[in-house]
């Protein structure tokens, strides 16, 4: 991320909180109490230093921020007062506010009055155009008020989907060239560690879009496809949990490598339809020290070898050291092999599989790893991955107790990981589905509308044809 666009998103972020205190400061005290005054000088002191060009604009889209067309990221400090405040404008029908600043004098003299007509707004049958119509009869001139927005302008981060798109199928021939290469002792890491920056980049930036990425699945060429979304989850995951940046760029290299060493296993095996016998499977649990071996002799600095080298060995442990390959001189398995224990198996439960008859929903996959708790998976890490991904992970599909059919997009609302955004999909007339019109399951309005606000169970993609991703990112180019 630039530093202008971090910059702006700080600023963005104390606009927010100056506007949320302001206003509810309104309600106690008068214009001349040294708390408005103090609270009016902040709020128009970061308007002026957010001005791009004489103008901010704050924009609502599915309970989110924009200012300046960037998405204010969650903070777990302030994300009750994010939450309330984006409730605050949807109650009044307000979709945005666009300040033209042209000097502090101009904001600052009636700046309190506007705070004031906005909480007055929701008395009155069509709030925006009373807001506007009395802001303008006050001589208020330097702001402008949109509706809510019925659909996402094409200037709130126009080009993110892209660059996520790209970054993944870069980071698939990524890993298709080294798998080549390694196997004739000619690979190196720097495209690799290039691309592992821009994942945690754009992850840092709308970690929603790289979950949506992270269900594409391309049976042909399973093995790499799983590598690439085990590590978007897997980077998904470090951020959630806090890792630094140097350390989930370690952690994506560990994803998109950890399943290297499968180069060095017979096709016959990897592909075998049915149960592996035992010689097959001593065969196949090879493949992370052959994995080691790769990553050994890739051409790296040694000092990024020893951080990427033990996440792909211990991938397959569990935390009390069983699993494969056995080991008697560690006592325990790291955070990012932890990590990769975690995403590897939840990917493959909901992949397709010749050894089984059908994949897991993403809920189902979900219930079944907590199942299995501390046996198989490091728990607190673990109710962190069910945190993060929300009860119904993003692309699962789901049934309503209206019987109608949805995929679910996001959960705008961080505290209601039971009531997602979903898209309702409806048949294309080609034996196919498309998108249909968004239900925000935690709005109030749906809430008090059965039985469209139940989700009745998970079904799997697969089975109704579809590629969760094509329809989560249908407005850029097929995924």
């Amino acid at each position: 991320m630039s530093d202008e666009k971090a910059r702006q998103r700080l600023l963005g972020g104390k606009l927010i909180r100056c506007l949320y205190q302001l206003i509810h400061s309104s309600r106690i005290y008068q214009d001349n109490n040294q708390l408005i005054i103090d609270g009016v000088s902040q709020c128009v002191a970061t308007l002026v230093d957010l001005s791009r060009e004489g103008e901010v604009t704050i924009q609502v889209w599915r309970g989110r921020f924009y200012v300046n067309g960037e998405k204010l990221l969650y903070q777990r400090d302030t994300i009750a007062i994010t939450n309330e405040l984006a409730e605050y404008f949807i109650q009044r029908q307000i979709g945005g506010l666009r300040f033209l600043v042209t000097t502090r004098d101009d904001l600052q003299g009636n700046f309190m009055a506007f705070v004031r007509l906005i909480d007055e707004s929701q008395k009155h049958d069509d709030p925006p155009a009373w807001l506007d119509y009395q802001a303008q009869a006050k001589g208020i001139h330097w702001v402008e008020v949109s509706r809510k927005l019925e659909e996402k302008p094409a200037d709130l981060e126009p080009h993110l989907k892209e660059k996520a798109l790209d970054a993944y199928f870069h980071a698939l021939n990524m890993v298709k060239e080294v798998a080549d290469k390694a196997s004739r002792g000619i690979a190196g890491v720097r495209k690799a560690r290039r691309l592992a920056q821009t994942i945690v980049d754009l992850i840092h930036e709308d970690s929603t879009i790289m979950l949506a990425l992270a269900t594409i699945r391309d049976y042909d060429d399973y093995t790499y496809t799983h590598s690439v979304n085990v590590a978007m989850l897997a980077s998904c995951l470090g951020r959630y949990v806090g890792m630094s940046q140097v350390s989930l760029e370690h952690l994506t290299v560990c994803g998109l490598f950890h399943d290297l060493g499968k180069v060095g296993i017979p096709k016959d095996i990897l592909h075998k339809e049915g149960k592996l016998n035992d010689e097959e499977w001593n065969t196949m649990r090879r493949h992370p020290l052959i994995g080691v071996r790769q990553i050994i002799h890739l051409r790296a600095p040694q000092t990024l070898r020893s951080r990427i080298i033990l996440g792909p060995f211990e991938h397959h442990l569990n935390p009390d050291m069983t699993g494969y390959p056995r080991t008697h001189f560690m006592k325990g398995v790291s955070l990012m092999g932890k990590i990769l224990r975690i995403v590897d198996v939840y990917e493959a439960l909901t992949s397709e599989r010749v050894y089984r008859p059908r994949a897991f929903t993403p809920d189902e996959a979900l219930r079944r790893m907590w199942s299995e708790g501390g046996r198989s998976f490091d728990v607190p890490l673990l109710k962190c991955f069910i945190a993060m991904m929300g009860i119904y992970p993003i692309g699962t599909v789901v049934e309503l107790q209206s019987r109608e059919l949805g995929m679910v997009m996001e959960y705008p609302d961080e505290s209601r990981k039971d009531r997602p955004l979903i898209v309702l999909l409806k048949k294309d007339g080609s034996g196919g589905y498309t998108r249909g019109e968004e239900v925000n399951l935690a709005s109030p309005d749906v809430e008090g509308a059965s039985p469209r606000k139940n989700i009745v169970k998970g079904i799997h993609a697969s089975t109704l044809g579809i590629q969760p991703s094509q329809i989560l990112l249908q407005d850029v180019r097929a995924a």
